[in-house]
Parts: structure tokens; sequence; C-alpha cells
């Protein structure tokens, strides 16, 4: 490693500090213009595997997608540094933000900043649809698993099975054509010198686990609320797939119908806010914690939600890497890419339904998708124009 890649990775945070006010799926193109194009410290398939990474992890897909830049960059304490950079920014906000609503209760010209912002949300997802439909979707057998993950979801199917019928499909379609031979196939098993070096270097997650359980009985005798949030969210995090928005109905069940920390209005506001700030949904447990125990609360709430998936991230990422150039693998990612880039159209036909509603959204999400394909123009740079026109434009 040469000097100038040593510094740049002795400053990752400085970087995923900066991706993190990229909103939503912006995360992809601006990761791929500043890690693979600007600095040239990953690859264009490093993107698309972290893009699977995300989608098999439980928690919010984008933060996933982070931590797996960041072992890439600089192993288990890589993948720590850029989750904790990537929502930073986002858990600020929101702190101001659970501040201000606690103190006034109303969140003037959020309705008016969301309409531009979700035109430009829109269109940020069909250049990602785009992008990624390029660079790994392209034969017919992957569009037909993106046209039944599509329908899959329609009828409410569980994201993980459509994600396993992706990928069997895929597999089941190369072992059929023949590109997939169990000859071809080599399983070692670990000797006990492997099992024992592997133990060695994942002790740092009895030691984190350890603090955590001692962390949070301490918090119990505090606050008992602010403890039995920790643990809820905590295991929210580490048991649901899918991404953020799959993450909410759990949420909602615990802190408003069986602890009532939160009422349903609270709770609505709190994913506004959210949406308000850069960061995946679920930051709304920023605001949860804050409801619950001030600023400590906030805290210890973002750090449960977000912290298992981080963890698993690391445990799972080197395996990964290891095993990812072996043609099963690389069919299975494809199943996986080719039922996200189904999700994604979903989403993309929701959010138009719900926020195309007259000609000028319809204006800001046509000249918007015409900037992302047709010129370089930063995300970012086009969200503060987006939200300046916006106060004007929608009032």
């Amino acid at each position: 490693m040469n000097k100038k890649a040593a510094d740049q990775r002795n400053i990752l945070w400085k970087y995923f500090f900066y991706l993190g006010f990229s909103y939503g799926p912006m995360v992809y193109t601006m990761a791929r213009t500043m890690f693979v194009e600007k600095l040239g410290l990953l690859k264009n398939s490093d993107i698309t595997d972290g893009i699977a990474i995300g989608e098999l992890m439980p928690g919010a897909v984008f933060v996933d997608f982070v931590s797996y830049l960041g072992f890439l960059l600089n192993k288990a304490r890589g993948t720590f540094a850029a989750v904790l950079a990537f929502i930073a920014p986002s858990f600020l906000l929101m702190l101001i933000l659970s501040f201000l609503y606690t103190r006034y209760g109303e969140l003037p010209l959020v309705q008016h900043i969301l309409r531009g912002l979700s035109a430009i949300m829109i269109a940020l997802i069909i250049k990602v649809i785009i992008d990624i439909y390029n660079s790994a979707v392209k034969r017919p057998v992957y569009l037909a698993v993106s046209v039944v993950a599509l329908l899959l979801l329609i009828i409410d199917v569980n994201i993980v099975s459509i994600l396993i019928t992706g990928v069997t499909t895929v597999l089941l379609y190369g072992i059929y054509t023949g590109e997939l031979t169990f000859k071809k196939t080599r399983i070692t098993l670990p000797d006990s010198r492997s099992i024992i070096t592997f133990i060695k270097n994942h002790l740092w997650t009895v030691w984190l686990t350890a603090g955590l359980i001692a962390v949070n009985t301490t918090l119990y005798f505090i606050s008992p609320d602010m403890a039995l949030m920790n643990g809820n969210l905590f295991k929210i995090g580490l048991f649901t797939f899918g991404n953020g928005y799959t993450m909410l109905p759990f949420i909602s069940k615990e802190v408003v119908s069986t602890f009532h920390w939160l009422t349903p209005k609270e709770f609505s506001d709190g994913i506004v806010m959210g949406q308000i700030t850069p960061g995946p949904v679920v930051i709304i447990a920023t605001f949860i914690g804050y409801k619950v125990g001030g600023l400590l609360g906030a805290l210890t709430a973002t750090v449960s939600i977000f912290l298992p998936s981080t963890m698993l991230v690391a445990l799972v990422a080197k395996p990964f890497i290891r095993y990812k150039d072996n043609t099963w693998v690389l069919q299975a990612l494809k199943g996986i890419l080719a039922s996200f880039i189904g999700l994604l159209t979903l989403v993309v036909a929701q959010m138009a339904k719900t926020n195309i509603t007259d000609y000028k959204t319809a204006l800001f999400a046509l000249v918007s998708i015409v900037l992302f394909i047709y010129t370089k123009i930063n995300p970012v740079i086009l969200l503060v124009i987006g939200i300046v026109v916006s106060l004007f434009m929608f009032r």
C-alpha cells in the first residue's frame, strides 16, 4: 500500500461522514464516485457486492452497505468507523429535530420540503436501478427474477422469501444450463488451527457483547424503560431482514402498542423527521431514545438499532470476500441483485403514486432523472437546490 492510500485509510471517517449526507440510494452513487472513481480505493464490483451484502444482512440496507465498504478499507476497525461516521450527520440532525419537537411540537415547512425531496428520491432510485441493470443484470433469466420479485412483493410475500426465491432460481438455471457443476465446487472444512485463529481474531465480539450487557444492566437501575428500549431495539436490529421500512412495524409494536413510550402521532411525526435527515428511516430510534431518556437515551437507542448488523458484517465480510469469486456465489449474488431491482421498482411505483400528485412534482422528478442520467451532478448539490426550490415552488 502506498503512502497516499495509507493516509486516505487513516482518515476514513471523513469520507463516510460526507457520505452520511446522502439520501437513500444516492449512497450507492456517491460511494461509487468517491471510492472508485475519485480515490481509486475500491472497484466497481465492490460496490455491487456491498449492495448484495446489504440485502443479505439484517438491519438497514444502506448501513450494512457502508459497513462492508468500511471492512474492505480497514477491516473490523474500518467497519465501525465507517458506520459511526455515516450515521453521525443523521443522528445530530435528528437530535436537533427531537429537541425542537419536544419544545414546539410543530415542523414548519416540512411538507413543502418533502414534496421536492420525494421527487428527487424517485429519480435517484430510477438511476440506481439503471446502474445495477447495466453492471450486473442483463440476461433474460435475471430480468425474469426481477419481475417475479416484484410480483411476490406486491402480494406481500416476506422479503427474505423473495431473496431466497431469486437465488434458488438462478442457481437452478445455472445447473440446468451446465454453467454450475458440483465438480467445480470444492468445500474445505476448516481445521482446528483455522478455528482457533478465527476465535482469536474475533474475541472483540465477546468483549463488546459483555460490555453491552454490563452497560444496559447499569442503565436498568437508572431507567428501566431505557434499558428495555435498548434491548428491544437491539433485538429488532438483529433479527429483522429486508430494509429500514420492514423494521418500522416491529418498532411501532414495541414503543407504541406494548410500552406506550410514544403515541401513534408521535411515532408518525418521528418517521417524518427521519425523512428530513439523510440517514435510514430507522434513525427514528434517536427520536424514540430522546423521548424515553433524553440525550443518553437517544445515544443508546441509536447504537442499539445499528450495532447488531454492523457486528455481523464485520464477522462475515472476510469469508464472503474469500468465496465471492466462486461461481456459485457469483450466481447467487446475481439472483439477489436481480431481486433487488424488482424491490426497488415497487418502491418507485409506490413513491410516485404518493408523491407525484401534480405537474410540479412530475416536473421535479423528470428534471432530476435527466440530470442524474445525462450529467455528473453531485446528488448533494441537487438535493440542496431541491430544498431551496421546494420552499418557493410548493408553498
